[in-house]
């Protein structure tokens, strides 16, 4: 799996059987939705079953029939978007054995319209935009408890300092008493 990681980020020469034939049809994407497609792929290396190979072949094989489909029935959409969609919807359905065969993956894209592949990609991006906002909240929320604090100590410095001095009274160590202050400066 780290040498997968490794030839998936690009920090290794990529195996010509999948690596670069994915890193080819994907060139478009945004690094952060490449990195996401690499969380999907690269935990299904190593497992030394034939039906999880045999998905992994499926995958790279159907990378550009894919995301060709996404193209042509949402022609206005850009191909960095395109191949978000298709390598993940392929992603998703492919790369689990036995969850979608590559029959049945093709023909559940070929009913899809253009409305469910723009609604797939909105709420994939949507994800992101939440996040975003919830760090902007949590951030505001931060700043605000960070400067009400430092109201907080503000006020109890400029106590010490009033108290220091109107104080009349002051603790002797050496009797164990409260004493008035005699000489005040």
């Amino acid at each position: 799996q780290i040498m997968n990681l490794k030839m998936g980020l690009g920090l290794r020469k990529p195996s010509e059987d999948f690596w670069q034939p994915v890193g080819e049809a994907t060139g478009n994407m945004d690094p952060e939705d490449k990195v996401n497609l690499l969380a999907h792929i690269v935990p299904r290396f190593g497992s030394n079953k034939p039906e999880q190979e045999a998905a992994l072949e499926t995958f790279v094989t159907g990378l550009r029939p894919t995301i060709a489909v996404v193209k042509s029935k949402c022609p206005g959409m850009n191909d960095s978007d395109a191949q978000l969609i298709g390598s993940e919807i392929l992603a998703a359905e492919v790369l689990k054995p036995g969850r979608s065969t590559r029959e049945e993956f093709a023909s559940w894209l070929g009913e899809l319209s253009e409305e469910e592949l723009k609604g797939y990609y909105t709420r994939r991006k949507s994800f992101k935009e939440e996040a975003l906002k919830e760090l902007k909240v949590y951030q505001d929320k931060k700043n605000a408890d960070k400067e009400e604090l430092e109201r907080k100590r503000k006020i109890y410095q400029e106590q010490i300092q009033k108290a220091r001095k109107e104080r009349t009274m002051v603790f002797n160590d050496q009797t164990g008493k409260v004493e008035e202050i005699k000489d005040k400066k």
